[in-house]
Order: structure tokens, then sequence, then C-alpha cells
């Protein structure tokens, strides 16, 4: 095998379970664990059962920040096999939050397979669906949702598919991986959202409804989160380390967003320069269907400053609880910053509503260690702050980082999206203004900018 295509497979194995950075609160960022006292309401609701795992966002387990995670969102884990001419039934209410979502997965590539998420998910008969478009978020009648999970492949006629149904079949996998997903509960709503978890009942062939404990017994449920292999160190750093190679490599002076396709040709790309032809999108690192995702390698070589400029897409703004939402680019938007494939932890993100814009949506993000912080990279200068790793790559390499941007649900009518991208090298051209332009200074350069909300 050739060496490249050997590293490429050993990467293709690197994946996990997406987790909110331990280090949150200590850097400036939204503290989700404290959602978890309760909701407006006062009630508070099981996180985790039998068949749920998490919610995986806890700033105490430091070896389950892996995957490349969102610290705008939450996540609960199930593996269960589904007994022959069963099925899986999910009973829940729509939680308060910016969007929920349900996947399966593909667990030899860490690649989704079929998601089932709000605005799909029909309401119960006498209850509504606040996702909807111009839908009441925070009406008092019933949002209650049945859902079903079945051991099947999605049929190829999107539209012979079950309604409600998530198509969780994987050819030669005999075991389902769901990940539930929660982004942005409201303020003042637990970590479910203000709902508690969908409860599953295992309808079986027979006609008899299993639930609780008598349900994970008969799927054999884990509560763990799914096994899965990182990039082994060596075989990172024989990327990394290339002969021959800058101190900076594989950053670029001008940062390099690349659409994410799939592991493979993440690495490829990246590593070798191979990034042409007509990649799949099949996602891994258990990546959400509706997110699409560009990334860019950075290193501190260039400065020890880095100034992102672009303009921020039209998007929901919930936390506050607000009733309605208007017209949208998109659900959700993020960027955060990550150490490397030999980690796949994440250092720190900001979301939509944490970046300041000015009158024509345009943002300044600053990225820096915490000691390299200019006076001026503060909301009331305009200017949002992201954390460089002091560990870098988390392999020895202190100045290097790597850039995620989330783009989520994109609007018909938004053409500049993550999503639109099609070929390898198009980024900039689909993307436009969306897509930040970076560059690199010293803290004393960009501190001689002085401070204006309109700091650019």
């Amino acid at each position: 095998m050739p060496a490249l295509a050997r590293l490429v497979t050993a990467a293709a194995i690197a994946a996990g379970v997406a987790l909110i950075p331990p280090t949150a609160q200590a850097l400036d960022l939204p503290d989700l664990g404290s959602v978890g006292s309760g909701s407006s309401g006062g009630e508070s609701h099981p996180t985790s059962s039998c068949f749920w795992f998490g919610p995986t966002f806890s700033a105490t387990d430091q070896n389950l920040n892996y995957a490349f995670p969102d610290s705008g969102a939450l996540y609960w884990a199930a593996q269960f096999a589904i007994p022959d001419g069963a099925r899986l039934v999910l009973q829940g209410d729509y939680a308060h939050a910016r969007y929920q979502s349900l996947n399966s997965y593909d667990i030899s590539t860490n690649s989704p397979t079929a998601a089932l998420n709000d605005v799909s998910t029909a309401p119960d008969p006498g209850s509504a669906n606040p996702y909807l478009p111009g839908a009441s978020r925070n009406g008092h009648g019933p949002r209650s949702y049945t859902a079903t999970v079945l051991n099947e492949v999605p049929p190829t006629d999107p539209a012979s598919a079950a309604a409600n149904t998530l198509y969780a079949g994987v050819p030669g996998q005999d075991r389902t991986t769901l990940l539930y997903r929660l982004y942005l509960p409201d303020n003042g709503r637990d970590v479910t959202g203000g709902v508690g978890l969908p409860e599953p009942e295992l309808h079986m062939a027979d006609g008899q409804v299993l639930t609780g404990e008598s349900l994970c017994t008969a799927v054999s449920a884990a509560t763990t989160t799914p096994a899965v292999d990182k990039l082994p160190l060596d075989k990172y750093l024989s990327l990394r380390d290339q002969p021959g190679k800058p101190a900076t490599f594989p950053a670029e002076q001008q940062p390099a967003w690349r659409t994410f396709y799939n592991v493979p040709f993440g690495i490829g790309c990246s590593y070798f320069g191979q990034c042409s032809g007509n990649p799949a999108r099949t996602g891994g690192q258990y990546s959400n269907i509706d997110n699409s995702y560009v990334a860019a390698h950075t290193n501190r070589g260039f400065g020890e400053v880095l100034t992102l400029t672009g303009t921020m897409p039209v998007t929901p703004r919930t936390t506050g609880g607000q009733d309605r939402v208007g017209d949208a680019d998109m659900r959700y938007w993020s960027l955060c910053n990550n150490e490397s494939m030999a980690t796949t932890k994440v250092i720190g993100c900001l979301y939509d509503e944490q970046v300041p814009l000015d009158s024509a949506r345009q943002f300044t993000i600053v990225a820096t260690l915490p000691e390299d912080r200019p006076v001026n990279a503060t909301e009331a200068c305009g200017v949002a702050w992201l954390p460089l790793s002091p560990t870098g790559d988390g392999a020895g390499h202190p100045d290097d980082g790597y850039l995620i941007l989330r783009n989520m649900l994109p609007a018909a009518g938004f053409d500049h999206a993550v999503q639109n991208t099609a070929t390898p090298g198009d980024e900039k051209t689909v993307m436009g203004e969306y897509l930040p332009d970076g560059r690199y200074s010293s803290k004393a350069v960009f501190e001689a900018r002085g401070c204006s909300p309109q700091l650019r």
C-alpha cells in the first residue's frame, strides 16, 4: 500500500463523540453546565437513563473531549440492538432550544447515515411543533411528538419513507448507534431544554411493549460513548513532521479554508496537497447531517494575533426565550478552535449570538493565547475573542491550531453556506464575504488600532 494510502487509512479511524470543552467557563465562554440547575418553571428532569448516556458536556472528564465538539451543543448517545421484527418508539416533547435532532451512524466510518431533526418531525395530534417557521416557541399547549427507529436502511426513494421514522440500519452492523443533539437550550431551562429526554418504548413483534430496564435489557443497551480509536500519535507525527516542511506546516500565511468532505480526503489535502477531484461528502467524526464545515490550520509562527473578519449570516437569536423568530439565512453558526487530529480536542468556540456585529453584520474575531489577548479584544470594542491552546496541537507543536466553522440548515434562498460548496477550492467563490479572511499580527499592532464598536 502506498505511504499516502496507509496514512489516510489510519486517519479514517479517528473519531469520537462530540462534547463541550472542559475549559468553557475559564475561557469566558458559555457554561452550559449551569443550565442544568432547573428550568424556568422550576422543573428538573432526568438527564440520563439506562438507554441514554449523557449529557456529554461535563468539564469533569478530559477523556471525553474529542471529535472536534461544539460548545453550543449537548449530546446524548444510545447504542442498542433492536430485536427482529421489533421497532423502537421515542415519545418526546420538543425542547425549548435552538435545535434538536437524532442522527444514526455507521460505526465503521463514524459517518452519519440518517437523521430526523426538529422541523422534519411532525407533532402528535393536538400538539404544535415550535420549530416550524412562524410558530410560537413558547406556546403553553402540548408540544409532544412520536418518532420511530427502525433497523432498516433508508429507502432509495425518500418519498416512500414513513413519517417521523429514522431508518438507522447499516448493512453488516447489528447494533444501532444514535446521537441525540440539543443546541442552545433557552436561558433558565435545564440541559434537556425544559422537557426531559425522549422516552423509549420497544414494540415487540408479538405486540408486547417494553420500557425502562426491561427495554434496556432486551436491546442490550450500552451506557458508554461509542468506542472508537483516534489517529495514533506516530501516524499523526508522520503527517505533521514531514522532512523539508517549514515549522508552520500545514498552516498558511493566509488561512486556507477547506470544506470537510470526509476524513481521508481532508488528510490527503492538508498534508499532501491532494485537494482535487470529487470527494464524497460522507462526513465523519460522528458529524451531524444538518451541519457542513470548513476548516483551516493556524500557526502562531506567523504572528501572535490572528484576526478574522467577515460577514455573519442572519441566524435566530433564541437563548433569551424569544417567542418567535423571523427569517434567517441559517439556523446556527459557530467557530471553534481545536488542537489537531492527534487529540481532536476543542479549546473554545463562539456561536453566532456571542459575536458582536456592526450595522452591516460584519464581525472581527481575534484568536490568541489567553496571555496574548489584546486589551481591545472585547465586546465593548466590537471584537470577539477566541482562545488558542497553550498546548497547540496537543502533540508537541505549541503554535499549531485548527479552526472549524460550522453552518447549520441554511435557508433555501441563501446561496453562500458551506453546504453550497461542491468542488474542493470553491470555498471563497461560493461563500464570499461569509468566509472569514485571516491576518496575523503582533499584539501591539492590534492594540494600536484602538477601541470602537465598528472596529475592523
